[in-house]
């Protein structure tokens, strides 16, 4: 469980950069998010605490006063510590020209971590994007600036980091099946079958995927499916039978009660409310 703030907006018609949400998360103990998969640049900015973040086959071990971005259509995960949990702000934010700026920060595929100073200040534009909620001219166009606000105090205070950042290779065969699991995740597979085709163990695999990742490799496969099921729910029309087969599920009744385990809200009040939890 968590205590978090959100905005999420509807991507306009902006090219260069444009302001997609943004939050606030104080969270619990061991509080993990994922796996999810975004369609926009994500960056957070950690305040308090500590955690770990996750992406391909490499862990970050972070702290206040750091950074991390998340690129989009690739499979994250991210924990807080289970004695010093992380609090944190981020904002979603896309447009052609943001790889680039990153890029020109330092920020690539080998770096996604930072330092930040003023971490306050990070957290005020946050909270004042949060009293924009209303869709209208306004509004609109003071929340694109306040994205370009973003990147801008970013460009100012990100500084290399100034001591050693602890990073954990993982294991080949949980990288392998992260490989396996991220290509095949809407097809109906089972750790047997990851298994099988790495020539493992289940259970030794299951074991070694847990010590890496931090969850047991169903509830990955699981949540993995559910995010991906949230873009269907918001942005078409399918019936839930139809989405709980496209992303693997063996039924609909196996779907909609994993859903609101990770959720907290069955699939179809998810769908009516149109609630943003699955772009944090």
């Amino acid at each position: 469980m968590e205590k978090s703030m959100f905005l999420l907006k509807q991507p306009q018609n902006y090219q260069d950069l444009y302001f997609s949400f943004c939050g606030f998360s104080k969270t619990k103990p061991k509080h993990s998010y994922g796996p999810a998969i975004r369609d926009t640049y994500l960056i957070h900015i950690i305040l308090d605490g500590k955690g770990y973040y996750s992406i391909e086959n490499q862990n970050y071990y972070l702290k206040s006063g750091q950074g991390f971005v998340i690129p989009p259509e690739v499979p994250t995960f991210y924990q807080a510590d289970d004695e010093d949990p992380w609090s944190y702000v981020w904002m979603g934010i896309g447009g052609n020209k943001l790889s680039e700026y990153l890029k020109k920060l330092g920020i690539n595929s080998k770096r996604l971590s930072f330092d930040v100073e003023n971490v306050e200040t990070f957290k005020a534009i946050i909270f004042q994007c949060l009293a924009y909620e209303n869709d209208n001219l306004i509004n609109e166009i003071t929340l694109q600036k306040q994205a370009y606000h973003f990147i801008e105090l970013l460009s100012q205070s990100l500084t290399p980091h100034k001591q050693f950042i602890p990073t954990k290779k993982m294991n080949p065969y949980v990288s392998k099946s992260l490989e396996i699991i991220n290509k095949n995740a809407q097809m109906n597979i089972s750790v047997a079958n990851i298994a099988r085709e790495l020539s493992i163990d289940p259970s030794y695999l299951s074991r070694l995927f847990r010590a890496d990742i931090g969850v047991p490799i169903k509830e990955y496969i699981n949540e993995l499916r559910i995010t991906i099921s949230n873009d269907l729910l918001t942005s078409t029309d399918y019936s839930i039978n139809h989405i709980s087969e496209m992303v693997g599920f063996s039924s609909a009744q196996s779907y909609s009660k994993a859903f609101k385990q990770y959720h907290g809200v069955s699939p179809s009040v998810y769908r009516k409310k149109k609630i943003g939890l699955g772009n944090r």
